[in-house]
This record gives C-alpha cells, sequence and structure tokens, in this order.
C-alpha cells in the first residue's frame, strides 16, 4: 500500500523543514508501486490485436522482411517503399523469427525500448537537476498518454523517441563523466534513431547537447576533439541503412516512386525525407496550422499537459528575467530544445500528432523540476492552484472513461473491471482528501492515467477491435484452411488480413480477374468489390463475411450503440466458382 505519510503531507513548518534537508517527494517503495501500477495498462497493450493502419502496414513490410529472408529491400504490397528506414522492420522480423508473426512479436521490440527511454528519462533528470527529478521524470513520462499509445499502436515513433533520449543522456554523460564509451554510445543511439526515422534522430540530439552547452558559457566543449569520435562513430554505424539504401534504389536508377525515376536512396534518406515533409512534398501539402501542436499536445501530453505547459511558462519566465543568463541548479538543454523543435514541426506543411512524441522526455523533465521545486520551496498558491485543476481534471477524465466503458462499449473482462474499480477507489479516495502537497497531485496523476489506460487497453480498444474486418476474415480463413497463395485481395486494403493470416497477398484488379492472368481460388473485397464482381458475371460464393470499421476514425454514429450498426461496413471472403 502507499505511505500515505510519505504521499499527502501537510504543509507545516516541520513538514517544510523535512522535505528540504530529505528533499524525497516520495520513497523508493512508494516509487515502485506507482511504476507498478502504470506498468498494467503496458503489459495488456502488447497482446491486443494490431490496428489496421501504419501498425499493420510496417507490421508487414517486416513480415515481407521475414518470409523473404531480405533485410535489404524494403517492399509494400510488392512495391518499393522508400519513405522510412529499416530499424523498426529489422527488429520487428527478428522478433518474428523468436515469437512467431503474432502482435506481441510486433509490439515488443518498441515496448524495450520505451523501457529504454523511460531509464534514459531518468539519468537525464538526474543530470540536469537531482536524482528525484529523474525519477518523477520517469514517472511522469511513463505514464503520458501518448507515449501509453505509443506501446499499444506501435509505430515508429516509440523507437525514435527512445533512442532520441538515450542519445541525449549518452551526450550528457560524455561532458560529465568524460568517459570515452559514453562517446560512442551516443553516436550509435543517434544512428539507431537516424535509422527510424532520418535526419531528425541526429539533429535533435545535437540541438540538446550545444543548448546545453550554450546555457552553461561552456564554449570549451563545444569544440572538444571528443566531437570527432562522435562524428565518425556515427558515420561508421549509420552504414548499413546507407547501404541497402544504395542497393535498392541507387543501383537501379530505373525504379519509379510516386511517379519519380532516378531516386538516391542515401540523398533521400540524408536530406530529402525530412525535407519533403516538412515542405509537404509528395506527403498531401496543405495549410500550416501554427496551433497544431499546442492543441495535440492537451490530449498527447494527458493527464499531465497543463502542468507542462505550466513548468514551460514558469522556465521561460525565469530565462527572461535572468536575462538568459546561466543560474547555477538550472539548464538550458529541455526549454530550448522544447522551442525550437516545437517551432521546426509547427511550420511543417505535413504534420501529425506523433511527431511531437519525440518531446515528451523533456517534458516530462521540465515539469518534473518544477513539480519538485514546488515540494522543497512550496508556494502553497501555486500547489493550491495546479492540485484543484488536476482534480477535476480527473474526474472529467473518470467521468468520461466510465461512460464510454458501460454505455459505448460495457466491460465484459472480469479481472479488468476488478482492477479498474480497485483503480477508481483509490483515485476516488485521494480526490476526496483533496490535500494540497506535490504528493498529493503526483499520486491522484498518476492514479488518473493508470485507470484511464486501464480501460482503454482493458476494454475499450479490444471492443472496437471486434469491427475490423480484416482480423476477423484473417481467423475465418484459419479454420477454413483456405490456401493462402490461392488468395487475393480486390478493391479494399487489409494489412491485417496479411499479418493475420501470415502472409502477403497481392493486389488485383478486375482485369486480372476477367482474363484469369493467375490462379484465383479467393478473394477479400469490400461490398463495392463484390458488386463488381457479380456485375461482370464471375460466378462468386460468399466464404466468410464481417464487420467492417476502421478504428482509427473514429465516429459518434459508430461509438453510440443505437447507430453504430449503420456506421458499418461489410468485408467479404469469396471462393471464385469455376
Amino acid at each position: 500500500m502507499l505511505n500515505e505519510a510519505t504521499l499527502a503531507r501537510p504543509l507545516n513548518a516541520n513538514t517544510i523543514k523535512q522535505n528540504n534537508e530529505m528533499g524525497r517527494l516520495f520513497t523508493s517503495g512508494n516509487y515502485t508501486f506507482l511504476f507498478c501500477l502504470i506498468s498494467i495498462p503496458y503489459i495488456i497493450g502488447l497482446f491486443e490485436p494490431l490496428m489496421d493502419s501504419d501498425a499493420a502496414h510496417h507490421a508487414d513490410i517486416a513480415l515481407h522482411m521475414y518470409l523473404n529472408n531480405d533485410f535489404v529491400n524494403l517492399i509494400d504490397q510488392g512495391k518499393d517503399y522508400l519513405d522510412k528506414p529499416h530499424m523498426l522492420f529489422w527488429l520487428s522480423a527478428i522478433s518474428y523469427h523468436i515469437f512467431g508473426v503474432t502482435g506481441f512479436a510486433y509490439k515488443f521490440p518498441s515496448f524495450l525500448f520505451s523501457i529504454g527511454a523511460v531509464w534514459a528519462t531518468y539519468k537525464c533528470g538526474k543530470i540536469l537537476y537531482n536524482r528525484e527529478v529523474g525519477r518523477l521524470a520517469a514517472l511522469i513520462l511513463a505514464s503520458a498518454q501518448a507515449f501509453i499509445l505509443g506501446c499499444m499502436d506501435v509505430r515508429m515513433d516509440a523507437l525514435l523517441t527512445a533512442n532520441i533520449i538515450l542519445a541525449i543522456w549518452q551526450l550528457l554523460e560524455s561532458v560529465t563523466a568524460k568517459k570515452w564509451y559514453n562517446t560512442v554510445l551516443a553516436a550509435l543511439f543517434m544512428a539507431m534513431a537516424f535509422s527510424t526515422k532520418g535526419m531528425v534522430g541526429i539533429v535533435m540530439p545535437g540541438i540538446a547537447i550545444i543548448c546545453y552547452l550554450l546555457y552553461r558559457r561552456d564554449f570549451k566543449q563545444l569544440f572538444h576533439p571528443r566531437w570527432i569520435i562522435t562524428v565518425v562513430c556515427l558515420a561508421i554505424f549509420i552504414i548499413p541503412v546507407l547501404y541497402c539504401y544504395y542497393l535498392q534504389y541507387d543501383l537501379h536508377p530505373e525504379k519509379e516512386i510516386r511517379g519519380m525515376t532516378k531516386i538516391s536512396g542515401i540523398k533521400f534518406i540524408l536530406w530529402g525525407q525530412n525535407i519533403e515533409r516538412l515542405e509537404g512534398i509528395n506527403w498531401g501539402k496543405s495549410k500550416i496550422d501554427y496551433s497544431f501542436y499546442f492543441h495535440t499536445m492537451l490530449w498527447a501530453f494527458l493527464p499531465w499537459s497543463l502542468i507542462a505547459y505550466y513548468a514551460t511558462g514558469n522556465r521561460l519566465t525565469q530565462l527572461t528575467r535572468s536575462k538568459f543568463s546561466y543560474e547555477p541548479g538550472r539548464e538550458g538543454l529541455t526549454i530550448a530544445t522544447i522551442v525550437l523543435i516545437f517551432i521546426l514541426i509547427s511550420l511543417s506543411h505535413f504534420q501529425l500528432p506523433q511527431y511531437l512524441n519525440i518531446l515528451f522526455p523533456l517534458f516530462a523533465i521540465l515539469s518534473a523540476a518544477r513539480l519538485i521545486d514546488l515540494h522543497r520551496q512550496p508556494n502553497l498558491k501555486a500547489i493550491k492552484i495546479v492540485a484543484h485543476i488536476q482534480t477535476w481534471l480527473a474526474i472529467l477524465l473518470s467521468v468520461f472513461a466510465i461512460a464510454l466503458c458501460t454505455w459505448a462499449f460495457p466491460v465484459t473482462n472480469i479481472p479488468v473491471a476488478i482492477v479498474t474499480l480497485a483503480l477508481l477507489i483509490a483515485l476516488g479516495s485521494y480526490v476526496i482528501k483533496r490535500k494540497h502537497t506535490t504528493a498529493f497531485i503526483v499520486t491522484t496523476t498518476v492514479l488518473m492515467s493508470a485507470f484511464l489506460n486501464m480501460l482503454l487497453n482493458g476494454t475499450f480498444y479490444p471492443e472496437i477491435l471486434r469491427y475490423q474486418g480484416g482480423s476477423n476474415l484473417a481467423v475465418e480463413a484459419k479454420k477454413l484452411s483456405i490456401p493462402t497463395a490461392e488468395t487475393y485481395i480486390y478493391n479494399v486494403k487489409s494489412f491485417v488480413f496479411d499479418f493475420y493470416t501470415a502472409a502477403l497477398h497481392p493486389l488485383i484488379s478486375l482485369d486480372d480477374i476477367k482474363n484469369k492472368t493467375v490462379k484465383k481460388e479467393y478473394i477479400l473485397t469490400d461490398a463495392k468489390g463484390l458488386d463488381s464482381l457479380r456485375n461482370a458475371g464471375i460466378p462468386v460464393t460468399i466464404a466468410a463475411q464481417g464487420d467492417q470499421f476502421h478504428v482509427t476514425t473514429l465516429t459518434f454514429k459508430f461509438i453510440n450503440p443505437a447507430t453504430r450498426k449503420d456506421a458499418l461496413s461489410q468485408l467479404y471472403l469469396l471462393k471464385v466458382d469455376h
């Protein structure tokens, strides 16, 4: 059980004195307990089916590697895939070899790296401030909404975020501990970040360490010879990805990608990939929404987002008052890197919510530093305001989650119901006490995150994924012993059907079917595809069918049980009659 004396001490003179002497927000046992609570949604999420979005799409590219034992070429539904480099696909394909082709196998590498991100956040917080800030920062990151989601709906971002903060940690170690291996490890993690999503994996750690040294006026470190070693090691470590791009594209100028030929894969990944996204070239250029990441942060960093805004504003105010001069016990790495990267992605013509994830460890450190400041030098007014805000946020999110998982998608899993009820009781007891301490703020916020994500990963996502037709028909195809070699996909995309049948089914056109250019026994299609086949006079029998909804684009019509049926379409697994 949580130690109440530790978690919610009243703000009297003796306690303030003790806090200043001890400097500890929680005991190690309290931290362990809170980490264990927040780990439950992560573990549940590892075993949830993949969503038919980028997650299943990336899992299928790794599946091609696995099935063909081809770790050089990135192939997406029979076509060359240029957009992102190899790291996620390599790790997932290796995981398939160990665990088999399962959702767990695809997610597990990103989950392990996310643990590394939490650890690196702790180490960075400890170096930049102290051990207590580091521990709290790690807890904040682990309980941030989009960070948890990134381990359930796995894309590139969990791996990228982890390697960036791991690289920043090693760069900080290299200028503080001054060990040679920190320099090499920093280069390795930057190379892995680059091999995940391009130059941002190198640029952001570079910005971070430069900002750290500039704030401290440590100009000698800026030009230290160790950076030569970093650059050389980095160049060596990215060779595997560059060589793969060279083999797939530079040696084959005849290949056409998005209407382009004579593509240099090396030039693309070193320069073109991130620049094209910033400029919106080939990615659907749209009008820049300068506020996009400000309002995205509100949900993505829940339940800490308002605290992060407060901590950021407070730090900017401190810097302005000090005229940006160095103050002992302060640092410039987090705030400067956040501002610079925030501006950069806000100016992009191609904006996605997950681009914000790479800043989460730094927001966590900045937020933790502010909360520990409030703990050690209590500002009663500020603590009271933050406590009130987090209390009402806990109430609103709890009401929302309860409504979602009673009215829309009722809880049917008994263990999930027991754990969530226990969390709700614990959260309710803290909300009722309303003690204005930093420990109360942190405990309430972590309990809120654990409760919300327990319901999401334990009930909400499993329920909506029941309406993912591709994965359901993959199960039916296995039951019916339908041969994957004779199954094709027409007029629809279903990455999860490929993944859960552990086979990459070719896409075919109506002309292919009419001309009998391939041996077609079974076809996966939608209602329009079925109608077009019948109108073309092609005899088919429905072998299996299932409800279909694109679960990544939720609508109220789908969420509402009374109108859900009207929001669904159908997927069909057809047998071609000869």
